[in-house]
């Protein structure tokens, strides 16, 4: 880029330089031409003595010359060959500047001729028709030329040597000094192309870092707002979800291989315990073997069920599989499969649902009425009471959960919805639940666009509020999961 900027740069400094000095030739010749006039006008004045005013600046007319040429030949043999007093300083010498002249007949003879007059100059040759006109520029002289019919041809220059040199030297004034202006552009843009590159820079160097195992580092702002400052900010964010989404993984898969590590070490256990041979089992013991085995087995299902159902959820993601359901429906067949649960704690049940259709995945909505309502019964006390209402409301259906049991303590709620994540920093499973119901529960929703809020009472219970959207575009519309205990 720089380089292309270079030589655009280039190119129009070399335009503008070759402009300007044709401009000021352009102006230089004007007035060597407006000299060489009033020289002419002088010669002629000199030689006119019978016409005396001779206009400063002559003009080309084919049709009448300025001058009648019969009668400067008249004035031209009366002076026989000897240039008048008054104007022959004008014509001598051969110093830079100096100015000449030539009259000569048709055949090229000579009527008046400046001594300076210089060697291989040429007239013009007789016209085709009346009058003739012609300015020339030859090595380093400025001539005008004029040719008329009745057979007299002259020629009034002068040297331009000094104008020349003033010339060469502007080109060679303008030339360094365009030269330098172009070096001077070319650094600066050198210079701002290296700051605007610099952050560019930083970014690849800080990617380069993290792809390497880095996840601390980050980009650092300019403070300047600029596009890439902005890039920065995103890329930041990105990275900070990176690292979150990393160590989210690296603290899943050491929950996960906690949880199951304490059922396969009983499992091996046990079975390396009954295949010693150092005496017989009896069939109580070998039942007993059994038993523990089948319970640790059974402990690793109710784990990796769920496990298959969060990473079933996740590879949804926003695309969840949508199609027209009733949430009541689901909501009833819910509390149906969960009876036996409500019925063993006394809990008193009280239900207020309207029919209420809904766009959505079925089975998801199954898992995720299954999950809040097994929580808030589980958390319930003995005896205590469980309300489940559904209602539409324009173009949402909402439905809500409620307990009284003991609600989340505030330092324990911001981490509800994460996985392996209890209360019992026991971590104690024996109540055979993994703690990754509320996980699925938020992935669920995350996937039909909504979010999930958290607010708690102890001491009041639980109360869960899901919204759904009743079309088959919910876009704008997210599903927004309140849990107050």
């Amino acid at each position: 880029m720089q380089a292309w900027y270079g030589l655009i740069l280039l190119i129009a400094v070399i335009a503008f330089c070759l402009t300007a000095y044709r401009l000021a030739w352009d102006n230089q010749l004007r007035a060597i031409d407006q000299n060489i006039y009033g020289t002419e006008g002088k010669l002629a004045a000199a030689l006119m003595v019978s016409k005396p005013s001779i206009p400063g600046a002559v003009t080309r007319d084919d049709e009448n010359p300025p001058i009648s040429a019969s009668l400067l030949i008249e004035h031209l043999r009366a002076v026989n060959g000897k240039v008048p007093k008054e104007i022959a300083p004008i014509f001598e010498g051969t110093d830079p500047g100096y100015a000449y002249f030539s009259f000569r007949n048709g055949k090229g003879k000579i009527f008046l001729e400046s001594t300076n007059f210089p060697e291989g100059a040429s007239l013009l040759p007789m016209p085709v028709g009346r009058y003739s006109e012609e300015w020339r520029t030859t090595e380093h002289r400025r001539e005008l030329l004029r040719s008329s019919k009745p057979g007299l041809s002259s020629l009034v220059g002068r040297d331009i040597s000094p104008e020349l040199d003033s010339m060469h030297r502007f080109a060679w004034s303008l030339g360094l000094s365009s030269f330098a202006g172009w070096l001077v552009c070319l650094l600066g843009g050198w210079w701002i192309a290296g700051n605007a590159i610099r952050p560019i820079t930083e970014i690849s160097r800080t990617a380069a870092h993290i792809a390497a195992g880095n996840l601390q580092e980050r980009i650092s702002p300019s403070g300047t707002d600029s596009e890439l400052d902005q890039l920065g900010r995103v890329l930041n964010h990105t990275f900070d979800r990176l690292q979150a989404a990393i160590e989210q993984q690296k603290q899943f898969i050491a929950d996960a291989s906690h949880e199951l590590r304490t059922p396969v070490t009983i499992l091996l256990s046990e079975t390396q315990r009954i295949m010693k041979h150092d005496r017989k089992r009896t069939v109580d013991e070998y039942r007993q073997v059994v038993q523990t085995c089948g319970d640790a087995a059974d402990r690793m299902r109710r784990l990796i069920e769920p496990l298959l159902v969060l990473a079933r959820q996740e590879a949804l993601g926003a695309h969840p599989l949508r199609e027209r359901c009733d949430l009541s429906t689901i909501l009833r067949n819910t509390l149906a499969e969960l009876e036996p649960l409500r019925a063993a704690k006394k809990i008193h049940l009280s239900a207020q649902m309207e029919t209420s259709p809904c766009m959505g995945d079925p089975a998801a909505l199954t898992i995720l009425t299954t999950n809040l309502i097994a929580n808030a019964i589980q958390h319930n006390r003995e005896s205590g009471e469980l309300l489940v209402s559904c209602v539409g409301e324009g173009d949402l259906v909402t439905f809500s959960i409620s307990d009284n049991g003991p609600g989340i303590a505030p330092e324990n709620l911001p981490h509800v919805f994460e996985r392996f994540y209890r209360a019992d920093k026991s971590r104690s499973s024996s109540n055979g639940h993994a703690g990754l119901g509320l996980a699925i529960a938020k992935a669920i929703v995350d996937n039909h666009g909504g979010t999930i809020k958290v607010a708690t009472a102890l001491g009041k219970g639980s109360v869960f509020t899901v919204t759904l959207p009743k079309s088959s575009n919910p876009a704008g519309i997210g599903i927004v999961t309140q849990l107050a205990r």
